[in-house]
């Protein structure tokens, strides 16, 4: 039984490493490295590989629920070693037809730390998507915390970005303040 403990803790720890100091500089992460971080953040992962072969798709199970893509950018590059030396963070939204440019520009503007997007065919060349990312370069180095930080910014930003482009929530042409706590800690 403690043979059996043993060999059961230690799968558990090889299986992602952690990154137990969050102030580890990186110049290149992996598709593990992508993992460690979202699950260290309390996500869940629910697939990998879907937008290239260093990418994760993930769920926010701490609040919103948000459904969100992590992905590896310049990848394997002759010269710079193994590893991505870029991760795009998205979140994206099937459209539908109610989002205009304009406001999807008015939201680039409001919320600079991220761009908002729209494509007609979307990722699989079919469904409208509008879409929020935060796109971060590794180069020089970033830590591990700063890459953390990065994400909670993007999933902080994107349900507000979406509520402008669709005028919901306290966007709503009809929205009242104080007859509802739209943004209620409870909530979040």
């Amino acid at each position: 039984m403690r043979r059996t403990l043993t060999s059961l803790a230690l799968i558990a720890a090889f299986a992602l490493p952690a990154f137990a100091d969050d102030s580890r500089l990186v110049t290149s992460v992996t598709l593990q490295d992508l993992q460690t971080i979202i699950s260290e953040e309390g996500h869940t992962i629910t697939s990998t590989g879907e937008d290239g072969a260093v990418s994760v798709r993930a769920t926010d199970t701490n609040n919103t629920g948000l459904i969100f893509n992590v992905i590896g950018t310049a990848c394997d590059l002759e010269g710079y070693g193994p590893g991505c030396l870029g991760i795009n963070m998205q979140v994206r939204y099937d459209a539908d037809g109610n989002e205009t440019l304009q406001r999807i520009n008015d939201a680039n503007l409001m919320w600079p730390a991220t761009s908002t997007w729209y494509s007609e065919g979307g990722v699989d060349g079919v469904t409208p998507t509008v879409g929020v990312t935060r796109y971060v370069i590794l180069d020089g180095g970033m830590t591990i915390r700063n890459i953390k930080d990065n994400l909670a910014n993007l999933m902080a930003i994107a349900p507000q970005s979406a509520d402008y482009v669709w005028k919901a929530g306290i966007y709503a042409d009809d929205y009242i303040p104080g007859e509802e706590d739209y943004y209620d800690d409870e909530e979040w």
